[in-house]
């Protein structure tokens, strides 16, 4: 059996990623790009998910969504300019 952490250890872990205000995820071992926990992204995940009926994405349909919300960016920057 592994070492246990204490809840306070786990804590302060945990509020090391607190911090991130960017829709970008930070680095990672899974490859993720997007932090769906952002409040902007957040309810684009729900939906999606409401959309496949899932309750947690496969990594392919993770990695889909990825792929929309960076389609969605690339038009909003073009419609910028």
């Amino acid at each position: 059996m592994g070492n246990k952490l204490s809840w306070e250890d786990a804590e302060k872990l945990g509020k090391l990623g607190e911090n991130n205000d960017s829709i970008f995820a930070k680095s990672n071992k899974y490859g993720y790009k997007i932090n769906i926990n952002h409040p902007a992204i957040l309810p684009h995940y729900e939906r999606y998910k409401r959309k496949l009926g899932e309750r947690i994405l496969s990594d392919a349909q993770r990695f889909q969504f990825e792929l929309m919300i960076f389609q969605a960016i690339e038009r909003k920057k073009k419609a910028n300019e």
